[in-house]
């Protein structure tokens, strides 16, 4: 019989069982090296970089390595160009990577928005960058500010480095030695000369000939795809804007015009057209020509005469960009055929075998253009004002009915008021920098999270942008005039979005509010 007096008297036995002994986790460390010299010596550079951190990390008892990145021959301005940098980020979203060592941060990043944007998102993910050069380690910052001096001073030095590059570009135009980067179809760069290329220079002559002689530019392209002539750089069709480039290039009259176009000052640099705002460098005679000077300027009188032929009359300016083809969706394109105006379906034009939907005269476009509007403007109340009604009440009926709306505007208030209590924080030293960033992070990640989620749930329906076209529309048709004999921009503006030619006989006209209605084409019988 069991004696609970007797069990516990007897004393428990204890026996330890040892911890296991932890070993320290290595640190991931990770490198970026990126060369953006254009020296002879760039090669050695580059692997002289990689061995340098090799080496490093393997010093360093408590650090394995990750991997090595390393961009070769890119000016990095902006990190959509560097393939191994993006990698890098995205083995730090991974969790692969603890730790990042860098020469400089002109090397990490070549302007301040871009080197806050990846330092605040490595910290965020718990990944700190050691920058050898300022001896800055974003893991032991206090203070932000000071990661944001040394991105703008990095950034200035970009900008410093394209400046003086500007300079050096602009004397070398003034004294005559610059050589363009691009050479002109027909030409080959030997010896800082541009030195013709025989059967190339045929194919310029045909072109200019045959324009002068009465062909268009998408008619002589498709001309020269028919008899297989090849074009350089592994392209091989010909195509109107190409044939449009080489009718303008002054380069085959043996003179030159340099700054043509200019990179801008801001930071992502980008190449734009030199509309005057920067001096331009005229160059006679400075290689061989292929056309004659008096051919050429006969060619650029017959460009201008054309382009004031098709620019036509405001009617024209207008229905540029808003005819499509129903049957193939190409735009239509304006040409002129016996001193009449006509609308033609590019794909048609090129071939007809493309598409059946043949050309339409512009005066009997505008006729059903203005007849709808005429329609419209009478029987606006019976049309307009029901439909205005209608979406207006499923609106207000969607807003009252949606819970989801309130309850995302209630969230937002919310973490509005988180992300100020962070910054109270944060301004009297409660919070650190790390947490401070990883805060403010998730919670800005949150928001625009839930505001597009707000745009999404208003837009599903898209009563709202109807609403406000339909009342545009009902206030333009109340006080435009009974009878419109012409095109106007207002029209256009206000009713018109698009227009489709269904048919050599029927055309839709689609509204802003998204209303189509369907005219007829009236031929004219001859």
């Amino acid at each position: 019989m069991y004696n609970p007096n007797l069990a516990s008297a007897e004393p428990p036995k204890i026996t330890v069982i040892s911890a296991k002994s932890q070993e320290m986790a290595k640190l991931r460390v990770a490198a970026y090296a990126r060369v953006s010299s254009d020296s002879e010596d760039q090669q050695n550079s580059y692997i002289a970089q990689v061995d340098y951190y090799t080496k490093n990390i393997a010093t360093h008892e408590g650090w394995e390595l990750a991997d090595i990145y390393a961009d070769e021959g890119i000016t990095g301005l902006v990190a959509s160009k560097r393939d191994d940098f993006n990698r890098m980020i995205q083995d730090c979203r991974d969790g692969k990577i603890d730790r990042v060592l860098v020469k400089s941060i002109s090397r990490f990043a070549r302007n301040t928005k871009e080197y806050i944007q990846y330092v605040r998102e490595l910290l965020r993910l718990g990944v700190s960058i050691h920058f050898e050069k300022e001896n800055i380690d974003t893991g032991k910052m206090t203070s932000e500010q000071i990661a944001t001096i040394y991105g703008a001073f990095s950034q200035m030095e970009s900008q410093n480095h394209s400046n003086n590059m500007r300079i050096s570009v602009r004397i070398r135009m003034e004294k005559g030695d610059y050589v363009s980067p691009t050479t002109p179809y027909g030409y080959k760069l030997e010896e800082r000369t541009l030195v013709i290329i025989p059967e190339q220079a045929e194919v310029v002559r045909r072109i200019f000939t045959a324009y002068l002689s009465g062909q268009g530019k998408e008619d002589i392209a498709n001309e020269l795809n028919r008899l297989g002539i090849p074009r350089t750089k592994d392209r091989k069709m010909w195509y109107s804007t190409t044939i449009g480039y080489i009718l303008t290039n002054i380069s085959y009259t043996g003179d030159m015009v340099w700054q043509k176009s200019f990179a801008t000052n801001d930071i992502p640099f980008r190449q734009v057209r030199n509309k005057g705002e920067r001096p331009k460098y005229f160059v006679e005679n400075c290689h061989e020509p292929i056309v004659s000077k008096d051919e050429f300027q006969r060619v650029q009188a017959l460009l201008e005469t054309r382009r004031l032929q098709i620019a036509g009359t405001v009617s024209s300016a207008l229905l540029k960009k808003k005819l499509h083809c129903g049957n193939c969706g190409t735009l239509f394109r304006r040409k002129i055929v016996n001193e009449k105006v006509y609308w033609a379906c590019r794909r048609h034009d090129s071939h007809k075998d493309l598409c059946p939907i043949s050309q339409v005269p512009e005066e009997q476009i505008i006729t059903a253009i203005l007849r709808m509007y005429h329609k419209l403007k009478r029987h606006r109340e019976q049309i307009l004002s029901p439909l205005l009604r209608q979406l207006t009440e499923l609106r207000e009926k969607e807003l009252r009915s949606n819970r989801k709306i309130n309850d995302i505007d209630k969230e937002i208030a919310q973490l509005t008021e988180q992300n100020l209590v962070l910054v109270r924080l944060k301004s009297k030293g409660y919070v650190d920098s790390a947490l401070y960033l990883s805060q403010t992070g998730d919670i800005d990640f949150k928001l625009r999270e839930l505001r597009r989620l707000r745009r999404r749930i208003m837009e599903t329906t898209g009563e709202d942008g109807q609403i406000k076209a339909t009342e545009t529309m009902l206030d333009y048709l109340e006080s435009s005039p009974e009878h419109l004999g012409e095109l106007t921009e207002e029209l256009f503006e206000t009713l018109v979005e698009n227009i489709t030619i269904s048919s050599e006989t029927e055309m839709n006209l689609t509204l802003y509010n998204g209303l189509t209605l369907k005219e007829t084409i009236e031929r004219t019988v001859r």
